[in-house]
């Protein structure tokens, strides 16, 4: 048996009430897309992905299922479980089987635990009424598994077991945990003053006792400011005390309430403190903004992420200049979203002066960091003031930097730049060229040949004629970009020459030295691009040597029917399967033999 020490136990806890900001955080929309420009224009068709295992697999595994040997049912659920888990539809013939499985006594207690995880990866509420039952009379591994389902699937019939358990003082430490959980997922609130006499119970171990605070918090959205009072007015506050007033206080909405959670959100511990300024949020942001500019000041990322929150629900042009200080913050996450919240409030008129102004000043510091995020903002906002100020930046040491500057003047596009662009990029395939290349200098030239080409740069073309032939060492996203720009400056007017290189690499299928995918796609599109008609032949050769779903197949598609004017065959979705599972139907003829 793994024993588990109870200061990890306690540690979890203290910051299982911060997952749902993280999770908040990673929703976020992305308001601006960092790509190159030849991986949207065009914009391929992408497929769709349909899974599906093989047709003669879910009967095997019925029958395997239905065999006495508990390794053979133990297994065979667990590929069930695996398969529901990653998304393969139609295993619920199996629902059964499994629940056959489950049911006999007989069977070995490991085969019944894995017949249950499958029901439960499967989604078979309607064998909800079972899986109780049985998780009842077994041991409390399978009830940890089983019952945070019911929890979820909102199984009624549970709720007095989990009712009895907190009222039981010799309930066991995780048996009373689920119990407090299950209670807090579906709001009960009929055991609350035992939940409460658990809160204050200072034996009790920590992760018990923030289980009963949100079950508590859970149940009621009124009366527990006495209690969230008491515990943090205890001689001997510790962060448990503040970590279950907080939760207690989750529902509650009272002016006491919400004094009481202002004190909290200045907790120096960041857990608290960023749970208080969550509950607050979910009351009136307006009452986090008196907090906020302490907040973006935290250690935490996660409060600092709250304070951001609040400037931006209750935006104010005085409120942007710190707001845009975060594009500058340590953690990548924060920065970013901070981004993403400019880029959006630049979109109201009384906000967009500010947030240009601030983000400008951002690009002209030191730090490579809010540099990278100001390029990105003003580049998005086509902000073309910051011109300047990118073109120094392009020679930054930082890749990061520089990327983004070149990625911010492709956005702007503006055609006094061109010369100073072109300079640069002949500057940087000297170095490249020499082995004096650095980091981010493949992504650099490669945004800079997509500007040179939006911009119809003449001067470019031959520098980019010597990206087309297969010399990898001009880089991967530089001769992709190359390719894309030339195709893009003869749009609709084939040059014998750029077309001849175009297919020659699009063809080359050298078995031990071939090119690269990028060159290929890049090679197809910008013969389409040119309308390339005389070279229809190529292209359904090439189509036939890939998959209907590479995204090689995709961009000889969009060429053939830029040609044609008429729409490219559907190749269906791509299906999708997957080999080696425990148990699999035996091959017709041995592979290896032939």
């Amino acid at each position: 048996m793994i024993m588990i020490p109870r200061f990890w136990i306690a540690c979890c806890c203290l910051f299982a009430l911060a997952d749902q900001a993280t999770a908040q955080l990673s929703a976020r929309p992305e308001a601006i897309r960092v790509q190159f420009a030849m991986y949207e224009d065009p914009e391929l068709e992408t497929p769709d992905i349909q899974l599906r295992l093989k047709s003669d697999l879910l009967p095997l595994w019925r029958e395997a299922l239905r065999r006495p040997e508990a390794d053979y049912q133990r297994l065979t659920a667990s590929a069930i479980a695996e398969a529901a888990e990653a998304g393969f539809p139609d295993l619920e013939p199996a629902q059964d089987d499994l629940e056959a499985v489950l049911k006999s006594e007989q069977n070995h207690l490991a085969a019944r635990t894995a017949a249950a995880r499958a029901l439960i990866a499967l989604e078979s509420r309607d064998s909800a009424p079972l899986l109780f039952e049985v998780s009842q009379s077994l041991t409390t591994p399978i009830r940890m598994l089983v019952e945070p389902a019911l929890a979820a699937w909102g199984f009624e019939p549970i709720l007095p077991v989990w009712r009895d358990r907190v009222r039981d003082p010799q309930t066991s430490r995780r048996e009373l945990v689920l119990a407090l959980d299950g209670l807090a997922q579906a709001g009960d609130a009929q055991v609350l003053d035992n939940m409460l006499k658990i809160v204050h119970a200072a034996g009790r171990p920590a992760d018990i006792r923030l289980a009963a605070a949100r079950a508590a918090g859970a149940a009621t959205d009124k009366g527990l400011e006495p209690h969230a009072g008491r515990l943090t007015d205890h001689p001997r506050a510790t962060a448990v005390h503040r970590l279950c007033a907080v939760a207690l206080l989750k529902r509650q909405s009272t002016q006491s309430a919400q004094q009481q959670l202002a004190t909290l959100a200045s907790d120096d511990n960041p857990a608290v403190a960023e749970q208080a300024l969550g509950h607050l949020f979910a009351i009136d942001p307006a009452q986090v903004i008196p907090l906020a500019d302490q907040a973006i000041q935290r250690p935490d990322p996660k409060v600092r992420r709250r304070g951001a929150d609040a400037f931006v629900a209750v935006p104010d042009p005085q409120r942007v200049e710190p707001l845009a200080s975060l594009l500058d913050d340590p953690h990548p996450d924060v920065r970013r979203s901070v981004r993403d919240d400019l880029y959006r409030l630049a979109g109201t008129d009384d906000l967009s002066d500010a947030v240009r102004r601030s983000a400008r000043a951002v690009l002209n510091n030191d730090s490579w960091r809010g540099q990278e995020q100001a390029a990105i903002l003003l580049g998005a906002l086509d902000e073309e003031t910051a011109a300047t100020r990118l073109l120094d930046l392009l020679q930054a040491e930082r890749p990061e930097v520089k990327i983004a500057a070149a990625w911010a003047l492709r956005k702007l596009a503006i055609p006094e730049t061109a010369p100073e662009l072109f300079e640069h990029v002949q500057q940087q395939t000297k170095a490249r060229r020499s082995g004096r290349g650095t980091d981010g200098l493949d992504e650099q030239v490669a945004h800079l040949f997509e500007a040179l080409a939006i911009l119809n740069f003449a001067p470019a073309e031959d520098l980019l004629r010597e990206y087309v032939p297969k010399k990898f060492i001009n880089g991967y996203y530089s001769r992709g970009a190359a390719i894309w720009s030339l195709g893009l400056m003869y749009a609709g007017r084939p040059d014998e020459d750029l077309v001849g290189q175009f297919v020659e690499r699009m063809m080359d299928m050298h078995p031990t030295n071939p090119d690269v995918d990028i060159v290929y796609e890049m090679s197809a599109t910008s013969l389409g691009r040119m309308n390339a008609e005389s070279r229809l032949p190529e292209f359904e050769q090439r189509l036939g040597t890939v998959s209907a779903h590479d995204r090689l197949a995709y961009a000889i598609r969009w060429s053939i029917e830029q040609i044609t004017g008429e729409p490219a065959p559907s190749p269906g979705p791509a299906i999708r399967s997957r080999a080696g599972w425990f148990l699999e139907p035996a091959a017709e003829t041995d592979p290896v033999a032939e």
